[in-house]
């Protein structure tokens, strides 16, 4: 269960930033405040609501907390808001730590999943599950119900941090600009087609905003599916992707859109296959 209510602090942390500017000292404050409103709001649902003991609610605080320093969030048409990406402060350092808060993330989450300390079975939330009277409620044991929450919450917003820090740097901010453009080239080697083409490379961008929208929905969608046992709609799903996106690929004469589209793609995948095992595990664990 600790699982699925780190999941969840995360989460609205990410919501949050993702829809409030960072630029200014206020904007800052009050996105800030926000998020140490939800998460008080969380905290509280968790430890009278679901039994938690106190200190595992602290547990998924820190570790939350730990994920805010150290990522930012992904705005739509916007990229990555890092806004001192290339200034030697303390902050921009954190924010230019890669994928490692990822992976330790996923393994706060392996941990607190197997070897997590179970709640002592009351408070509100637990009663109103236990006398509900709706079968499909009941059905499903709580800690699953939370997981369920949790990994929703999380693949809105915090997968697409996850998505941005997997993508190469030059990729992750939304748009490539004429000089990121010829560092990618080199990078993955590819070549215009056309003598014309590169003397436009000086003021032509690489648009790679798209996913912003269509990500969450696709993974909510994905997980959802998975956990229902629907597998031919999960894979009808993955190749209608593929088919809509192959013209916009072939079109593209760099190459940038399909390093794009399969890195993004397959970790966006992964993470919503991931949220759909740990909800099946915690609904038969």
């Amino acid at each position: 269960m600790l699982a699925g209510i780190l999941l969840a602090l995360i989460g609205l942390g990410d919501v949050v930033r993702a829809r409030t500017g960072a630029d200014a000292h206020r904007q800052r404050t009050l996105t800030t405040i926000a998020v140490v409103v939800l998460w008080a709001g969380v905290s509280a649902v968790a430890w009278l609501g679901l039994g938690v003991p106190v200190w595992g609610v602290l547990v998924t605080v820190v570790l939350a907390a730990a994920w805010i320093a150290t990522t930012a969030p992904v705005r739509a048409g916007a990229g990555t808001a890092d806004n001192d990406r290339d200034a030697p402060t303390t902050r921009g350092l954190l924010r230019r730590s890669g994928s490692w808060p990822a992976v330790l993330l996923a393994v706060a989450v392996a941990v607190l999943l197997l070897w997590g300390p179970l709640p002592d079975g009351t408070g509100f939330v637990v009663d109103w599950h236990d006398g509900s009277g709706l079968a499909f409620v009941d059905t499903v044991p709580l800690a699953a119900v939370v997981g369920g929450v949790g990994s929703a919450l999380f693949l809105v917003d915090s997968a697409n941090v996850v998505v941005a820090q997997a993508l190469p740097p030059g990729l992750q901010r939304g748009a490539t600009t004429g000089a990121e453009a010829d560092d990618l080239r080199r990078r993955f080697g590819r070549r215009r087609r056309s003598d014309a083409d590169a003397e436009q490379s000086g003021d032509s961008t690489v648009s790679l905003k798209g996913g912003r929208l269509i990500g969450p929905i696709e993974r909510l969608l994905l997980a959802g599916f998975a956990v229902a046992g629907a597998f031919p709609v999960v894979a009808a799903l993955i190749a209608a992707k593929g088919i809509v996106r192959f013209p916009e690929i072939r079109r593209e004469t760099t190459g940038y859109q399909a390093e794009y589209f399969l890195i993004g793609s397959l970790v966006s995948w992964a993470m919503a296959f991931a949220a759909a095992g740990m909800c099946w595990l915690l609904a038969h664990s």
